[in-house]
């Protein structure tokens, strides 16, 4: 359960919101000194590519597949609903990762961002702003942590695994722009915006979870009477 989670601070959300808004709109308008900007780190990034590094990036990239993503979270809320009987931490799960794609996906067909057309390593269709491996990497992080990470009692262990994390973003991040499907601020937005939407989804579960327990809980009706009649 989640209940007992604290949601994302809200001058974190803030400043997601506000940077995704700035870069989306830099994007749709194009202007110059984002396409520089980008431009440049992506060509620092492909400065340094090697034989070996290439093969990571590409393990690392298929890995944070966009599709694999997808069924990360179902085997999670699979577990959830029948390892745990956590059935509405299982919905949520589900319908944060698809209701999250959904957004990833308007923002895309809303930017209309043209992919990196700079060396790419790993041919790409489709529009560039946000990136959808990215975007489903910090959801698939965040289920990870808030059911398995976070409740694990070895401080050390716990911490371990919490900066991994970030490192696995990062990752993620650096082999989209390495090769060559992304630009720098197509990954940042895809962060954004995933802080913010986790900050939602993380609300209407605490919201409605009540609710929603009382329909797929195998006890719930009075729970559901109590929600309704308040």
């Amino acid at each position: 359960m989640l209940n007992d989670v604290q949601n994302i601070k809200r001058q974190y959300v803030w400043t997601a919101g506000i940077v995704a808004v700035i870069l989306i709109f830099a994007a749709k308008i194009h202007l110059q000194l984002l396409d520089t900007i980008d431009r440049l780190f992506s060509n620092l990034i492909q400065d340094g590519m090697q034989i070996w590094l290439t093969v990571v990036m590409k393990m690392i990239t298929h890995i944070a597949d966009t599709k694999l993503g997808l069924i990360y979270a179902i085997l999670i809320a699979l577990y959830l609903w029948f390892g745990r009987r956590q059935r509405v931490d299982a919905i949520w799960t589900l319908a944060t990762m698809f209701g999250g794609v959904a957004i990833a996906f308007v923002v895309k067909e809303i930017v209309k961002r043209p992919r990196p057309n700079i060396n790419q390593v790993i041919p790409e269709t489709g529009y560039s702003m946000p990136s959808g491996h990215t975007f489903e990497a910090v959801l698939v992080i965040a289920f990870l942590y808030l059911f398995f990470i976070r409740p694990i009692q070895n401080g050390t262990v716990k911490t371990l695994l919490y900066r991994l994390c970030y490192v696995w973003i990062i990752l993620v991040m650096w082999s989209r722009i390495y090769l060559g499907a992304h630009y720098l601020s197509d990954t940042i937005v895809a962060v954004a915006i995933a802080i913010v939407w986790l900050s939602v989804a993380l609300w209407l579960y605490k919201r409605y979870y009540e609710l929603v327990a009382s329909f797929v809980n195998p006890v719930g009706r009075h729970q559901r009477k109590d929600f309704l009649n308040r």
